[in-house]
This record gives structure tokens, C-alpha cells and sequence, in this order.
């Protein structure tokens, strides 16, 4: 009897750990043996979350009146197969349209002064800048301040000059370079309103400052203060070096990639919690993947999701998932020569007798 005893508690044991086992060590085995990449390791880290965690990370998005982080989560549930609570999809839906509602004033603010708090601000903050406006506005400010000697914003400099000479590029490529156009005005646009992430700001606004020609900064400060404005034009040119004028453009790229495929919250958000430029660019990398689901990936996944950082941890669930495996092949064989020896029990020995 203590036998059998023994075999039912290892038994449950073995059920126990099977549960864990199984779905994780299922994922990890496929994370190592598919594409190495970020979407690949947002995907793994997703098989963690259950429905209750994506029910409370709505409600959360819609008490911090964040209605597209809340859609963007819901989006994310039903593509992994989880419900929500109707009453709270219900809600999700009616907080959205009343964002639609105040659309109009919003766009039209963003347009006369660059500030973008929503969506539609942003719009017209942009659709300023494609025109040039903002950015010789903000280029214009910044130079007056230098020449006056007054404390200068080097990131907003270089932002401005590459915004510039991205819409000639655009108008001479008929459009071609808008979209990293329109990523260099939105980064613009987070930058002047605060949002942008310390750090990122920190590692571009270095290159920046590290690439600024004072003299030609000065120059645009002094032509355009007399309306000058080929003279302006020729010397902003001079502004801003060739690598920090990469560095910006690809940053540029990415923030456009986001946008394009996971829209302006997720960009603000991006922007507001990425620590480099790189960071960025991997966010960029899972929009292309998840699309408007990016927001909620960023917030029940994360964003340093790189494979090398969770190798180990899917290698050692894999580890657990073949351990597993060979308890319940060993327990089984044991089981099956017990039932075995009970249906057919092993002859008797007789003894001869002389």
C-alpha cells in the first residue's frame, strides 16, 4: 500500500508541474527554434499573461483616461484569443469617440503653436512643419537666443535644420522623403512639449551639440533678423554636421515607422519611455509586427525585448518541459509493470521435494 501511495503523490506532483511545464516550456522551445528576434520574444513573454491581466491593464489605461493604450490592449486580447468583459470593450469604445469629438479645436492649435498634446494636435503640429513653418520658426527663435547669448536648445536646432532640409527633399522628391519628414516633426513636437525621454534626449542632444557650427548658427540668427532669407536658407545649411544629421534622420525613420503602423499615442509613448536611439529602433521593429497592438505589447511585455535576454530564461523552461517528459515516461513504465503484475501475476516457485 505505501507504494502505491508513493506513486499517487508523485503522480499529482508530476500533474502539478505539468501544468507549468507544458505551456511554458511548449513557448520556449519555439522562441529558441523560430526567428530570433524582438516580435519573437514579445510573443513569448505574451504566452505569460492571462485574461485577467489584460482586463486590468484596461481598466487602468481607461482610469488614466488613456483610451488608446485600453484599445490597443483589447486589440492585443482578441488577437491572442482572450475575452475581455463586454462591459468593459463597451466602455473602451464609447471613451474613443468622444476623443473623436474634440478633434477639430485641436488640430487647429497644433497648427499655430507646434504644441501637441493629442492626436490631433499633433496633426497640426506636423502639417506645420511639412510646410516649413515651424521649422524656420523654431530655427529662427533658436538663433536669436544664441545671438543674444541667451542658453540655446541644441536638439531642437538640429531637429529644426533637418526638418528643413528634409522638406526641400521632400518637395524635390515629390513626397518621397514625407514620411521622415513627418518622424523628425514629430519628435519635435514630443520634444517641445516635454515628453521626451530623458535619456534619449541626453544621448541625441550630445551628438547635436557635438555637430552645432556656431558661426553658421549665428549667421541664420542675424539674416533672417534683417529678412535675409537666402542668406538664412544658405546658412542653415551649415548648421548642423553630417553625422548628427544621420544620427536624427534614422531617428527620424523610426519614430515614422511607429506612427505609421501603431499611431501617435504609441510614438509618444515610445519616445517618452526609450533609453536610446537603438531602444527605438527595436520598438519600431515590433510595430511592424503588432501594428496599433504595439502599445499594449510594450506595456504587458516590455521594450528591451531583445532574444539574448530571455535565451536563458527559455532555455531552462525548455530544460524543465524534457525533465518532465522523461518523470512522466518513467512514472508511466512503472505504472504499466504494476497494473502488469496485478492482471498477470508472476508464476509461484515450487520447491522439490527429494
Amino acid at each position: 500500500m505505501k507504494s502505491w501511495a508513493a506513486g499517487i503523490v508523485v503522480a499529482l506532483v508530476l500533474v502539478v508541474a505539468g501544468s507549468l511545464a507544458l505551456p511554458r516550456g511548449v513557448a520556449a522551445i519555439r522562441l529558441l527554434a523560430g526567428p530570433r528576434d524582438e516580435a519573437a520574444v514579445a510573443a513569448y513573454l505574451l504566452t505569460h499573461r492571462t485574461a485577467d491581466d489584460y482586463t486590468a491593464a484596461a481598466e487602468r489605461a481607461l482610469a488614466d483616461k488613456d483610451e488608446d493604450l485600453a484599445a490597443s490592449i483589447a486589440q492585443l486580447a482578441a488577437e491572442r484569443g482572450l475575452a475581455l468583459p463586454a462591459s468593459l470593450t463597451a466602455r473602451i469604445a464609447t471613451a474613443q469617440e468622444e476623443a473623436s469629438a474634440r478633434m477639430g479645436a485641436d488640430a487647429w492649435n497644433g497648427f499655430v503653436s507646434g504644441d501637441a498634446p493629442n492626436e490631433a494636435a499633433l496633426a497640426g503640429a506636423v502639417a506645420a512643419d511639412l510646410t516649413g513653418i515651424g521649422d524656420v520658426r523654431d530655427l529662427y527663435n533658436q538663433a536669436a537666443r544664441y545671438v543674444s547669448c541667451e542658453e540655446i536648445d541644441p536638439l531642437m536646432i538640429g531637429l529644426a535644420t533637418v526638418g528643413l532640409g528634409l522638406t526641400a527633399a521632400t518637395v524635390a522628391t515629390l513626397g518621397a522623403t514625407g514620411p521622415e519628414k513627418a518622424g523628425v516633426s514629430t519628435l519635435k513636437a514630443v520634444k517641445r512639449a516635454g515628453r521626451l525621454s530623458p535619456l534619449l534626449a541626453r544621448e541625441v542632444g550630445v551628438v547635436t551639440a557635438n555637430a552645432l557650427d556656431g558661426e553658421a548658427l549665428r549667421l541664420v540668427g542675424t539674416s533672417m533678423a534683417r529678412l535675409d532669407l537666402a542668406a538664412a536658407r544658405a546658412a542653415s545649411g551649415r548648421v548642423l554636421k553630417a553625422e548628427a544629421v544621420t544620427t536624427l534622420k534614422g531617428l527620424g525613420t523610426d519614430v515614422a515607422t511607429i506612427g505609421g503602423n501603431a499611431g501617435y499615442r504609441t510614438t509618444v509613448a515610445a519616445l517618452g519611455t526609450a533609453k536610446s536611439a537603438k531602444e527605438m529602433g527595436v520598438i519600431a521593429r515590433l510595430s511592424s509586427r503588432f501594428g496599433t497592438a504595439t502599445r499594449a505589447v510594450m506595456v504587458l511585455g516590455g521594450t528591451a525585448l531583445t532574444f539574448a535576454s530571455y535565451a536563458l530564461t527559455a532555455t531552462m523552461w525548455s530544460l524543465w518541459l524534457v525533465l518532465w517528459v522523461v518523470g512522466v515516461a518513467f512514472g508511466a513504465a512503472k505504472l504499466g509493470r504494476r497494473i502488469g503484475r496485478l492482471i498477470w501475476p508472476a508464476p509461484s516457485v515450487r520447491l522439490r521435494t527429494a
